[in-house]
């Protein structure tokens, strides 16, 4: 069968979430009404696909759904679910000319106002922390009134509330028996790591998403660092330095009764080294330092406070509170 030329400008893809489900959901999109009624006929049988309209159809003789025309540029099809029934509807569209897109177009929202709420709406289902979501709503109509350049505040801040959408990387670095496995269940409050006063115990990177007041962070708890002989453990060392150094912010955790370690060389993180003494349950209270943070682990005391200074060396409390425009699109 020879596409329809009309139909080669008509975009597809699937909006429903992967997997089994009870119904699919395949969106069609095109600046052509003429090439959107083509594809609905080849797929669905004779029209007219009327806009705002349902019809109960057989879609390309491979199941029964429904065939929902949106406005003149946008419809959806909505076979039974399933992963098999998609693939076909796919190939079909294919061979009818249509580009089959693998993840929907950015901005691909019809009940956005404009482009720009689209892509706002667009960043909303894809933000990582919870914080991100009143920004968002705000920016659409505060960048819609303001097409100036954006300056440099904006683009500094902006950069900042970029990590609102994909997280970013906090490196726990120390020594074996620092505390830094039982520091990440505290901050967790679950056991996500191994724990264990045996020094080496943890081999390889453990990492695991946190919500620190609203913010989302990967934070990786890494093998303790020191001279080894064993070269399992030696490996995950090195394995580690490469991630270590790509953070963004370095928590450089001690302990009373572990010697400290010597960070990797040339370390220079965007949010700097955090010092945080642990284990202050071992300490006389009158020889705290009261210089640094210092926390309990075991007991939580500090814990909360660590996680506000974290969120805060992450995204600023300001830029929460920013009235700017931050093109959130670029992140």
């Amino acid at each position: 069968m020879k596409p329809d030329a009309r139909v080669r400008a008509v975009q597809a893809w699937e909006s429903s979430p992967p997997g089994r489900g009870g119904v699919s959901i395949i969106d069609l999109q095109t600046a052509e009404s003429s090439a959107l009624d083509a594809v609905l006929e080849s797929i669905a049988g004779s029209g007219p696909f009327d806009v705002a309209s349902l019809h109960h159809r057989r879609l390309a003789d491979i199941d029964d759904g429904i065939v929902a025309r949106i406005d003149s540029t946008h419809a959806q099809l909505m076979p039974h679910g399933g992963p098999a029934v998609i693939r076909r509807l796919a190939v079909i569209l294919r061979e009818h000319g249509v580009q089959w897109c693998s993840t929907p177009p950015s901005g691909s929202r019809p009940e956005a106002l404009d482009h720009l709420e689209a892509l706002a709406l667009d960043a909303i289902a894809h933000a990582a922390s919870p914080a991100a979501i009143p920004l968002l709503l705000r920016q659409a109509r505060r960048r819609s009134i303001d097409a100036t350049p954006g300056t440099e505040e904006e683009r500094v801040i902006g950069h900042r509330l970029n990590r609102l959408i994909a997280p970013v990387t906090i490196a726990c670095v120390g020594a074996p028996n620092a505390g830094k496995s039982s520091l990440l269940n505290a901050l967790h409050r679950t056991s996500v790591a191994m724990v264990s006063p045996a020094p080496g115990t943890t081999r390889d990177r453990v990492s695991a998403l946190l919500d620190l007041n609203g913010v989302v962070v990967e934070w990786l708890d890494t093998p303790g660092l020191r001279a080894s002989d064993d070269h399992l453990e030696r490996a995950a060392i090195d394995a580690s330095l490469t991630a270590i150094r790509e953070a963004t912010l370095v928590i450089h955790l001690t302990a009373p009764d572990a010697a400290d370690a010597v960070l990797p060389e040339k370390l220079h993180p965007p949010e700097g080294i955090l010092p945080v003494l642990n284990k202050i349950d071992l300490i006389d209270p009158t020889e705290i330092p009261a210089d640094r943070m210092t926390i309990s682990a075991k007991s939580g005391e500090g814990i909360v406070e660590l996680a506000q200074a974290i969120r805060r060396r992450v995204v600023r409390d300001e830029d929460l509170l920013f009235e700017g425009r931050w093109r959130f699109e670029e992140h």
